[in-house]
């Protein structure tokens, strides 16, 4: 599969009205519903795999907050048990870890905020490898500061990720793959790795902004 092929798809961007502290641009399409594939594609499902779902399982904090991120896909607001988290990209993580048990801080309350607070739970991970439960952070430009956040809801075994993200039309998936952080495809396989993100008008690979990754539910 390829870009080409998928031209409107692989415009699922991170979203200034879907994170407050955003620059970037998306194109008006809705995000993809529960029962479509990974951002959008219709080859294969965007749920947790099987073998992914059963390493997830054996921590029920990792599998409260991926299914609390999930339960949200397609929606604009984030309201979970009663309460309204806001409505942008950080209120998902927040609602997702505090369901899972291990809410943030008070004044963590957007990208930056929960970047420091995984710095000073010394909870960054290095590494190429995401897993289930990750709070992955992007930023508005390569090497640019936290300003968007996600939670890892899948993993591959070739190191792509599925990542649940709250951008301008609601909650969406998003590819994400930091070995080829540069490259939307893999260049062994054709296979799609990275959905592209703009910056401005300027198309990156998804992977290329991220800019930390975070195990906050241990």
């Amino acid at each position: 599969m390829t870009v080409r092929r998928l031209p409107a798809l692989a415009a699922l961007l991170v979203a200034g009205a879907g994170c407050t502290s955003g620059t970037m641009a998306r194109r008006p399409l809705p995000p993809p519903p529960a029962s479509e594939s990974r951002a959008g594609a219709a080859d294969r499902s965007a749920g947790p795999a099987p073998a992914t779902e059963g390493r997830a399982a054996a921590d029920p904090r990792v599998r409260a907050a991926i299914a609390t991120a999930s339960s949200l896909v397609g929606r604009r607001g984030v309201t979970v048990d009663g309460v309204d988290y806001g409505a942008d990209c950080t209120a998902l993580v927040r609602a997702s870890l505090t369901r899972a048990g291990r809410p943030p801080p008070p004044g963590a309350r957007d990208a930056a905020g929960l970047h420091d607070f995984a710095v000073r739970r010394h909870a960054l991970r290095s590494g190429r490898r995401l897993q289930p439960g990750d709070v992955l952070f992007l930023a508005n430009r390569p090497g640019g500061p936290p300003r968007h956040a996600g939670l890892v809801s899948r993993a591959d075994p070739d190191g792509t990720a599925v990542v649940l993200y709250r951008v301008a039309r609601g909650v969406a998936r998003l590819r994400v793959n930091l070995a080829w952080p540069k490259r939307t495809n893999d260049p062994s396989t054709g296979r799609l790795v990275n959905d592209t993100l703009y910056v401005g008008k300027e198309p990156v690979p998804a992977g290329s902004l991220v800019v930390g990754v975070a195990d906050l539910l241990h």
